[in-house]
Order: structure tokens, then C-alpha cells, then sequence
């Protein structure tokens, strides 16, 4: 069967499939029967014609697969260990009838106890029902999954709702500027503080709005375990234009870091 590979969270895999969505893209000068979609999957225009495409293709939905996946694996270490291991696998499964069956290991998290146990939580996740008119085929999927600990999972609700409040500010997708901005901040019981922009992008538009969605996220409260606890932090935007020509820096990969994708119109 053919596979569907997913990034995970840690790049804010959730993101990629995020951007495939319409509200991300710019849709080409023709227009699209009334029933199909229009997405943008590594730069290019896709459509969706709920009528006759599968429903692994349907974007919407693999992203629902993936958070539905993605958030029942967890390692099991105590809530006070701060270490970060950063452990992740690859795995493959079968979605048949609204149930995951069948998932391995394709590439392993480096302990077989914690493969066994990855596996067990991914076939106890609760898939999206499948719809459309291939609905009843069985369809095979691989996906790159973290497997954070209680502390990373922490992490990540932090960077996710500042991910949340992300734009591409319109003058700079106009100008075709892209660019790295770092801006580190400090968390206490749900709210940020000590706001600095510690990094420039060279444009004061992509600055701005990095500063701008730290400020605007509604950031997740702080477990009992790390309540009363300040956290310095540091969220790192990445701005890149599809089908740019301009040699940009590579974006880092890290858990902070938050990718944000524009499409250049071009007339």
C-alpha cells in the first residue's frame, strides 16, 4: 500500500499539515469546482475533490490522524524529572473501519521497552472516522511521533500557543522577506513576562509580529509540578516563502522552534 509520511509535533509536524490548509494558501487565478479544495503541499497547488479522492488525501483529516496519534504517546517518566531526551520512532500502521490496527516500529526510540510501549498507546488512540467514497478501504500510514516526557509535553504547550497567535505579516510576504527572529521571554503560572527580542531578522515587520505573537498567546497553566516556578525561554520564528530564490539560513530544528510558511503572489 502507499504511505502517508507525517512529521511530528517537534517541528511542528502538526504545522506542516497545519500550513496545507486553505487559510495558508494563496488559490491560483482558476477557479475550482464548488465541491473541491485547494491546498499547498511543498509549494504546490492541490486539490481535493471530496466526490472522488480518498480520504487519506484529504489534508484536514490526516492532521486529525496525526493529533489523534501523537497525543496518547508519552513516556512515562516522573512529572519532576526536567531532563529532555528527545526521544522519537517511526511507525507504521493500518487504518481500517475507524481503528488502528497492526502498527511496528520502523525506526526505533534506541529502547525496545519503550518501542513495546509506544506501540501499545498508538493502537489505543482514537482515529477520525474516515468519510467519502473510499470510507471503507484500508490504508497504511507511517508517522515520525515524539515520545515526550511530562516536562517536554509542558514544553510544548508553551511554543504551541504562541504558534497559535503566528502570522506572515503582509508587507513582508510583499517585499519577500524571510528571516530568523529570536525572542526569549520568562514563564510563571500561565503568563509571560520580560519579553526581548534577542535575535533580528533584519525586518521590522517579521520582528514585530514574533514579539506580537508571544505577547498574544494564551499560554497553557503551569502542572502542579512546576507551579510557582519562573522558566526563562526562548521561541525561535522561522519565516520562509515557497518557491523562494533567495538563499535564506536553514531552519533550526527544535523543540522552540516555530515555522512560519507564506506564499508569494506573484501577478
Amino acid at each position: 500500500m502507499a504511505s502517508n509520511h507525517m512529521r511530528n509535533y517537534r517541528h511542528l509536524a502538526v504545522f506542516a499539515l497545519a500550513c496545507a490548509l486553505s487559510s495558508c494558501a494563496t488559490v491560483p487565478k482558476s477557479t475550482p469546482t464548488p465541491k473541491t479544495e485547494v491546498f499547498v503541499e511543498d509549494g504546490k497547488f492541490v486539490r481535493f475533490d471530496p466526490e472522488k479522492d480518498p480520504y487519506w488525501m484529504y489534508p484536514p483529516w490526516t492532521a486529525s490522524l496525526f493529533k489523534a496519534v501523537q497525543s496518547v504517546v508519552h513516556d512515562p517518566v516522573d512529572a519532576t524529572d526536567m531532563s529532555s531526551p528527545g526521544l522519537h520512532a517511526t511507525i507504521k500502521f493500518t487504518y481500517a473501519d475507524g481503528v488502528i490496527e497492526y502498527p511496528d516500529i520502523v525506526q526505533s526510540t534506541g529502547n525496545q521497552d519503550l518501542d513495546k510501549l509506544m506501540l501499545r498507546q498508538v493502537a489505543s488512540a482514537q482515529p477520525p472516522q474516515a468519510t467519502g467514497p473510499h470510507a471503507e478501504e484500508i490504508h497504511e500510514f507511517v508517522m515520525e511521533l515524539d515520545m515526550p516526557t511530562p516536562f517536554e509535553s509542558f514544553q510544548s504547550g508553551i511554543y504551541g500557543a504562541m504558534d497559535a497567535k503566528k502570522i506572515y505579516p503582509k508587507y513582508a510576504v510583499m517585499s519577500g522577506a524571510g528571516g530568523i527572529v529570536a525572542v526569549d521571554f520568562d514563564y510563571l503560572d500561565g503568563k509571560t513576562s520580560s519579553i526581548t527580542l534577542v535575535r533580528s531578522s533584519k525586518n521590522k515587520d517579521l520582528d514585530k509580529a514574533s514579539v506580537n505573537a508571544v505577547m498574544a498567546a494564551v499560554m497553557p497553566p503551569a502542572p502542579p509540578a512546576y507551579a510557582g516556578q519562573v522558566r526563562h525561554m526562548e521561541a525561535i520564528f522561522c519565516y520562509s516563502l515557497r518557491e523562494s530564490t533567495e538563499t535564506k539560513d536553514p531552519c533550526p530544528a527544535g523543540r522552540n522552534v516555530i515555522e512560519v510558511t507564506g506564499t508569494r503572489t506573484r501577478r
